[in-house]
C-alpha cells in the first residue's frame, strides 16, 4: 500500500469513529505500538492473507489483549475462490495463479482457528460463510478479476486469448462470484 493512501485510510478510520471511544493508530501488525495487555477489544478483518507472517500478527494480537479482552478474527479462503460464467479451466487456472503468486497467505481464512490457538489465544467461535457477488464491475474491483489475469497473462499462467474471453465471459452475465469468509473469536483468556 502506498504511503498516502495508508494517511489516507488512517484519515478516514478516525473520522468514522469519532463518536465512539475508539483509538486509531497506524502501525506494523508485527510490531503494534501499543503496551501489553491494553486492549479491550480487536478486529482484525481480511489483513491476514496480506501480511508476512500472519502468527507473528496473531502473537502480536495475543501481547496486547488484556486477559479479558476478545477480538474478532475474518478473513477470506482465496482457494474457493468460484466464478460464473465462463470457462472453469482459466477460473482454476487464475486461481492458482492468485494463491501462488498475488496473496501471500491464500488459505490463512481456514488456518485461523488454529493459529490462533497455537499463539495462546482461545478459540471461542468459529463461523464460515459464502460471500456472493452478482455484480462484475463490483466483483472486478473487490477481487481485481481483471488485474490479476492480466498479470497471470504477462507470468505465462494464461493466454491472452484464454484471458480476454474468459473476462468477456463474465462481463456479459449473467455473474456470481463466490468465496468463503471465515469469522474465529478469540480471548486472551
Amino acid at each position: 500500500m502506498e504511503p498516502d493512501s495508508t494517511t489516507d485510510l488512517v484519515g478516514e478510520a478516525k473520522r468514522r469513529t469519532t463518536h465512539l471511544r475508539v483509538d486509531v493508530r497506524q502501525g506494523d501488525v508485527h510490531a503494534l505500538p501499543l503496551e501489553d495487555h491494553s486492549v479491550d477489544r480487536a478486529r482484525i478483518d481480511r489483513v491476514l492473507h496480506l501480511v508476512a507472517d500472519p502468527t507473528a500478527a496473531l502473537a502480536e494480537l495475543r501481547r496486547v489483549l488484556r486477559p479479558t479482552g476478545r477480538a474478532v478474527l475474518a478473513q477470506p479462503d482465496w482457494e474457493t475462490l468460484a466464478v460464473d460464467p465462463g470457462s472453469v479451466a482459466t477460473n482454476l487456472a487464475f486461481n492458482r495463479f492468485v494463491c501462488d503468486r498475488i496473496v501471500p497467505n491464500p488459505v490463512i481464512g481456514r488456518q485461523l482457528a488454529r493459529i490462533a490457538a497455537d499463539v495462546g489465544l482461545t478459540v471461542t467461535s468459529i463461523e464460515a460463510d459464502v460471500q456472493l457477488l452478482h455484480d462484475f464491475t463490483t466483483a472486478d474491483e473487490l477481487l481485481g478479476l481483471t488485474r490479476n489475469a492480466h498479470r497471470a497473462v504477462e507470468a505465462g499462467r494464461l493466454t491472452r486469448r484464454a484471458a480476454d474471453t474468459w473476462l468477456a465471459d463474465l462481463a456479459t452475465g449473467p455473474f456470481l462470484a463466490a468465496f468463503t469468509l471465515f469469522r474465529v473469536t478469540v480471548s486472551a483468556a
